[in-house]
């Protein structure tokens, strides 16, 4: 640590006044009068310096005291400016002769030795230094001036302060920023965390595994159901198509005998005017036949729209089942079924389209659209594609919106200024590095939530802009931000 590499008081030069405050205000003090005890250890008599130069003093007492003082003195090591006191004390009192090695008698009054103050200093040093230290052991952590500031059985901030300037003199003279101790822990904790987060991610990913277990168990026992109640189906709608073959055979049949009948009734009694009872019940018969025939088309046709239905929701849960990685080989992708998201009818529409311009941020925001009718998408965009073709050649003859009505859009000509001053990047893309601003759109779906309404968001260029005349879709799925969200 810093404090270790200090060399020992003695060699130490006396810090500057000013650094700390308890130190400029020693110094502003004047001279302080030594206690005994410091005499004693320095070997300074002081009745007999109170009693030098008073009036009656004896001298044979004087030089006798002199005796006693260098008599102490003899075995005391020498001090830096004794030499040349020693040497004056010589010269008026008879000193030894030359080469002796006894001392002269030490000063009456010396100077007070800085070095006893500046091992105080040391002392409150090593105080708060081992105050930090077992903090940092006990908790890990370094204090803070707050931790200390709360706590009776730690010093006082205010005291490290004086001593040490300021809390990050103290930190940086402890030299704990380059401690390995606190780097492990930091090490340690960061791994830690580390782990702990990945602990976490793993039981998500656990919890998703078994969420998407269950659902493939649910798509298939769905996928069995929709087979079985296809294949009745099926069953029914053939048996109907057999009656109805039938009752058309029949009708035919009947109609055939009712004719001949009248040609029958009229050629035997042209005169009445009564109808024949047999022409009645086959009149009665055949309303009853083309009534039968009629309702064994109308059940054809139900079974039929059931039937597209039910492919409709096989072909989506075998997509679900691809998902999953569980999808039986029978099952195979192709143009004709319908799109599983709204990013592959976006996908499908974009390798199809022959005038539309499909740009990165359409991508994008299909892939984050739930709506739950994709195949609408497609559809929507291949229309869009034929007025798109019309518009670029400046064939339109009506108005986009109108051309949109006819073929049976929900065409919209611009959003609101306020909405798009609230939103500025929203209704803004980025194509070939030119900015594209959206306002037309179309509107699909009813209801509420991103699950049953969808929008899809157009710039409609006239060629007078940085790029080409034609319709570029900007975004598809949720519906933009505006004044009613």
């Amino acid at each position: 640590m810093r404090s270790a590499a200090r060399g020992p008081p003695s060699a130490r030069s006396v810090p500057a006044v000013g650094k700390r405050s308890r130190r400029r205000k020693d110094d502003d003090e004047g001279p302080v009068e030594r206690p005994p005890a410091v005499d004693a250890l320095l070997g300074v008599d002081r009745s007999a310096a109170a009693d030098d130069g008073a009036p009656g003093t004896d001298p044979d007492d004087d030089r006798q005291r002199d005796l006693d003082g260098r008599a102490r003195d003899g075995d005391r090591p020498a001090r830096d400016g004794d030499g040349a006191a020693g040497a004056g004390a010589a010269g008026e009192a008879g000193a030894p002769a030359k080469g002796s090695d006894r001392q002269g008698p030490p000063a009456r009054h010396p100077a007070p030795d800085g070095r006893l103050r500046d091992v105080a200093y040391l002392v409150e040093e090593a105080d708060h230094l081992l105050h930090l230290y077992r903090w940092i052991l006990l908790t890990g952590e370094v204090p803070r001036a707050q931790d200390w500031l709360k706590r009776e059985d730690w010093p006082h901030p205010d005291h490290v302060i004086d001593v040490f300037g300021n809390w990050q003199k103290f930190l940086t003279h402890a030299g704990v920023s380059d401690s390995p101790l606190l780097a492990r822990l930091r090490e340690a904790k960061a791994a830690a965390k580390d782990l702990a987060a990945r602990e976490k991610a793993q039981a998500k990913e656990a919890t998703r595994t078994e969420d998407l277990r269950r659902q493939v168990e649910t798509a298939k026992h769905r996928r069995d159901e929709a087979d079985a109640q296809r294949a009745e189906q099926a069953s029914r709608a053939d048996r109907a198509e057999r009656a109805l073959t039938a009752a058309e055979q029949r009708a035919a049949a009947a109609e055939s005998r009712l004719a001949a009948r009248r040609e029958e009734a009229q050629a035997a009694a042209p005169a009445v005017e009564a109808p024949d009872a047999r022409i009645v019940a086959l009149q009665d018969e055949l309303d009853a036949i083309r009534a039968h025939r009629e309702e064994l088309l109308t059940q054809v046709e139900e079974l039929r729209e059931a039937g597209a239905r039910d492919q409709r929701t096989i072909t989506r849960l075998s997509t679900h089942l691809a998902e999953a990685g569980t999808a039986p080989d029978a099952v195979a992708a192709d143009d004709d079924a319908p799109p599983a998201s709204v990013l592959e009818a976006v996908e499908r529409a974009a390798a199809h389209s022959e005038h539309l311009v499909f740009t990165d941020a359409a991508t994008s925001s299909a892939a984050d659209s739930p709506y739950r009718r994709p195949a609408e998408i497609l559809d929507v965009l291949e229309k869009l594609d034929a007025i798109a073709g019309r518009y670029a050649a400046g064939e339109m003859g009506v108005s986009l919106t109108q051309a949109a009505t006819e073929a049976g859009l929900t065409y919209k000509g611009n959003v609101s200024e306020l909405a798009r001053s609230r939103n500025p990047h929203d209704y803004a893309v980025t194509h070939e590095g030119h900015r594209l601003d959206l306002g037309p759109h179309l509107a699909l779906g009813s209801g509420s939530g991103a699950g049953f309404i969808a929008r899809i968001y157009l710039h409609v260029a006239d060629g007078s802009g940085p790029v080409a005349r034609g319709i570029y879709v900007g975004h598809v799925g949720r519906h933009l931000p505006d004044t009613t969200t």
